[in-house]
Formats: C-alpha cells, structure tokens, sequence
C-alpha cells in the first residue's frame, strides 16, 4: 500500500509533466533604431494556455513618451475564454480592452464601446507568435473584436489585412514556425519587431 507521501509525489510529477512554458524576446524598431523590447510568453497547463506579452518603449516624437503594453490571453481546450490589454503613456492609461467569454458569448469592452460574438474562437493575434498561420486564415482581433485575415506571400512571410484599415502587418517566420519579425504600419511610421539574436527558446518546468 502507497503511503501519503508516495500518492503526494505522483500528483506532484504529474503535474510538473502537464505544465510548460515559452519565452521569446523582441527588439522594438522604428527607423532602424531600438526603443524598447518585448517580452512574449506561452504556459500550458494541462488543457489551459495562457498568452502573455509585456512591452515597454521610449519614443521621442512630439516629446519624449515612455509606453508600456500588456495583454494576457486565455485558452482553454484550443477555445479563447478571455483576454486583457492595456497600454498606458507616461504611466497614464491610453488604451484598454477586455473581452470575456460567457454562456457561449464573447463581450469586448474597449475604451468603453461594447462589442459581442458568439462563435467560439480558435485562433487570434496573441498566438501569431507561436503559430504560423496558413493562407486566408482568418484571425481574431481581441482587442477590436472582428476577424483579420492572412495572406501568405511566400512560404515564411504573411500579410494580416484589416478590414477597417489599408494598413497591412507582416509576419516573417522561421523555418520551424517562429515569428520571427513583424512590422505593424501606422500612418506616420512603422514599427518592427524583431527576434533578440541572444534569445531562445525556454522549456521551463514548474509547479
């Protein structure tokens, strides 16, 4: 018979076997020059993952301005149930969006305006990180709450088209599907994000 302890240790590496977890960091780009990092990470545990990134730049265009980004992102059984974004200017919050799923629902609140869906939802930006997206794929858009949709260029390279912008976002990924570097366009300039040449990939055991 099995005492106390030898049932508490099983459980124990049980769980270590079931939980996981990625890290990536990113050089931020404008013009060719470095303003900040980011930071993105992957946790599995069991049938939950969870999608993390933090950032934080400096950029001196009309005035030195100090951002910082947040966005959090929960799967569960390869279906997204939530998800939080914040970026704040000097300390100061700019920009917020929550989206939660309930009773078979999505409500997204950002800066205040509402917005509901009520598919479940698969795939969105959060995991364009970790996942190479396939041509016309359709990405979900947690902080607007409407799909996206991706146009393969070559084997490694996509472009994310919004509807509600010409703007289109390039994703480069590596050969065993990294994101590798990515450039969001804005209207006065683009901002490129790209793999830190000292970072690798981190399989992290823990509790």
């Amino acid at each position: 018979m099995k005492s106390k302890f030898q049932i508490v240790f099983v459980m124990f590496v049980a769980n270590i076997a079931f939980v996981s977890a990625q890290e990536y960091t990113y050089d931020v780009k404008v013009f060719g020059k470095k303003i900040g990092s980011v930071i993105a990470y992957r946790t599995q545990e069991g049938t939950k993952t969870i999608y993390k990134t933090t950032s934080l730049s400096t950029v001196n265009f009309f005035g030195k301005k100090e951002i910082t980004t947040l966005m959090e992102t929960v799967y569960q059984d390869d279906v997204l149930q939530s998800s939080f974004y914040e970026v704040k200017k000097n300390s100061k919050i700019k920009e917020k969006a929550v989206l939660e799923y309930v009773d078979d629902q999505y409500f997204i609140t950002t800066n205040g305006k509402e917005t509901n869906y009520d598919k479940p939802i698969s795939m969105s930006t959060i995991m364009l990180t970790y996942h190479k997206p396939q041509n016309n794929q359709n990405i979900f858009e947690e902080v607007g709450g409407f799909y996206k949709k991706m146009v393969k260029i070559n084997e490694n390279e996509f472009e994310l088209v919004s509807p509600k912008s010409r703007h289109r976002d390039t994703y480069i990924y590596s050969e065993d599907g990294i994101l590798e570097k990515c450039i969001v366009r804005k209207t006065l300039f683009n901002f490129e994000m790209i793999l830190s040449s000292d970072s690798k990939k981190k399989e992290i055991s823990k509790l």
